[in-house]
């Protein structure tokens, strides 16, 4: 029998390159460029008109998944290997600058555009490429070894499949990219994620507060206020370079809530596929997500100005692939899994399902009338779900609640001023003019918080500190929160200074 020789992972590239030696670093970066284009040119293709900039700020965070639901059928079907990876790859790279081409999107100042922010983003990317900065954890490693393991199988048989009833698979698959590398795993992949994820903030923000009629000059302002408070709290740099899935739903749960936000704001649904695309990332991202989803999904789906054939397309695609994925995995998970089970899995499925059958009745006679009612029956369901969780398990909220409340109002990790400070803005924010579309964005982030309340009676062994689940669970919505409270509090900010101003000139002129 002739011996079977592995080829180590990243060796393809040194057969194509036809070297002998590439420095790992050259490999992630090359990876990150190409994920880069890919995903900027596929914003391009299918995304809204005139925002190149948008596009290209999002380039990587949707590439990453574009890379990862490409890989996941090359998995399943035993066929993950460098080169399948790189093919897949380059085809969905052509086929977007394709349609690219023929919708006449792409010039040759908008390749040159293109080319210049991917070389820039892997620049910035350069320095955590050469110096392995990760912070890993048990978890980590876990997902590392997983990553590892679908390299050298080559595949995700159904029996792997069920040891992930306690992680998620995003991160895994995303890892495994690495196959294409020198490296066993992407190290620099949170750094360069973080990276694309405030540019991300950024060009949302400028481009909401642009439609809100706020000067540039208070754009900027705001902008450098909102990442600055954001990268001023540690938890939030540990996770910029901490290998796990919590910053990684962070950010694509803000793709989501921005880009419908940015939909119903200019009543154009070119933001819709990158959106939706960014909600099954987070959906995959951990296995509590899809409860998560069955919550925020109602009130975005039910206050849009946006017709059901608009939204359709987008909606029926993750509908489509989320539930499969939940009944997958509801055929292999154990029963006995404290955290997804096969019931669980089910239920899941079944949620994400009738919430898509009741988007498809939402413009009858009796849908339009319900519509106005959805935030605050979602709101008294949570409640009443939760009441009835608590009385039935005290005991573990007890327990679960409190180690929650402790690490969110008495950890040095937050910074100890950022939940107060959340709290007395939210207050303020009451007294203010609400930004246009906003409904969804303030139910959202308040019914996040029920359902995290909801995971306390579900568990009692969440861990303490700022590697604890519940803390890592609640980082996920301060990229939200921070864009919200730049919507609520920028215009109100620019009229006062405007006010201010004439007052001054007003008495200047006074005899």
């Amino acid at each position: 029998m002739t011996p079977v020789i592995r080829i180590k992972p990243g060796r393809f590239w040194n057969t194509i390159s036809g070297s002998t030696t590439i420095a790992p670093s050259v490999s992630q970066l090359l990876l990150f460029f190409v994920l880069q284009l890919l995903g900027s040119s596929a914003c391009l293709a299918v995304g809204p008109q005139r925002e190149l900039p948008l596009c290209m700020a999002l380039g990587f965070l949707v590439g990453l998944a574009i890379a990862v639901f490409l890989s996941l059928p090359l998995l399943l079907l035993g066929q993950f290997t460098a080169g399948s990876v790189i093919t897949v790859l380059a085809l969905a790279l052509v086929a977007s600058i394709g349609v690219a081409v023929r919708r006449r999107r792409l010039t040759a100042v908008t390749v040159v555009r293109l080319l210049v922010w991917a070389i820039g983003f892997t620049a910035l990317c350069l320095p955590f490429c050469i110096w392995n900065v990760s912070v890993m954890t048990y978890d980590s490693r876990v997902f590392v070894e997983y990553a590892e393991a679908l390299q050298d199988m080559q595949q995700l048989t159904l029996e792997t499949l069920s040891y992930l009833h306690s992680w998620g698979s995003f991160q895994i698959v995303a890892h495994s990219l690495a196959v294409v590398t020198w490296e066993s795993h992407l190290y620099a992949l949170a750094p360069a994620f973080s990276i694309s994820l405030f540019a991300t903030i950024a060009v949302t923000l400028y481009r909401g507060l642009a439609a809100l009629s706020v000067p540039p000059r208070g754009r900027v302002i705001a902008i450098a206020i909102v990442l600055a408070v954001m990268l001023a709290v540690p938890l939030v740099r540990l996770h910029v370079v901490y290998i796990h899935a919590n910053w990684a739903c962070a950010g694509y749960l803000f793709v989501f809530a921005a880009l419908f936000w940015l939909a119903d704001l200019t009543d154009d649904a070119a933001y819709l596929p990158a959106a939706f695309l960014g909600f099954l990332a987070f959906a995959f991202a951990r296995v509590e997500s899809s409860l998560f989803v069955a919550v925020l999904l109602p009130l975005m789906l039910s206050q849009t100005r946006l017709s059901r054939r608009a939204v359709l397309g987008p909606y029926l695609g993750f509908t489509l692939v989320l539930a499969a994925w939940l009944l997958l995995l509801a055929a292999v998970v154990p029963d006995d899994s404290e955290y997804l089970t096969t019931t669980k899995s089910r239920l899941m499925a079944a949620a994400v399902i009738g919430i898509f059958l009741a988007f498809l009745v939402c413009e009858t006679a009796l849908g339009r009338r319900l519509r106005p009612l959805v935030p605050p029956l979602v709101a008294i369901a949570c409640v009443v779900v939760i009441a009835v969780a608590v009385v039935t398990r005290f005991e573990v909220f007890r327990v679960s609640f409190a180690i929650w409340q402790h690490g969110l109002w008495l950890g040095s990790f937050w910074g100890f001023f950022l939940w107060p400070l959340v709290v007395v803005l939210a207050v303020l924010s009451l007294r203010l003019a609400a930004p246009p579309f906003s409904r969804p964005l303030r139910y959202g982030i308040a019914m996040f918080f029920a359902v995290i309340v909801l995971l306390t009676t579900l568990g009692a062994d969440y861990g303490a500190g700022r590697f604890g689940s519940l803390t890592r669970v609640t980082l996920q919505i301060v990229p939200v929160i921070g864009f919200y409270f730049a919507l609520a509090f920028t215009p109100a900010w620019c009229r006062w200074l405007e006010r201010s101003k004439a007052r001054r000139l007003s008495r200047s002129v006074e005899p």
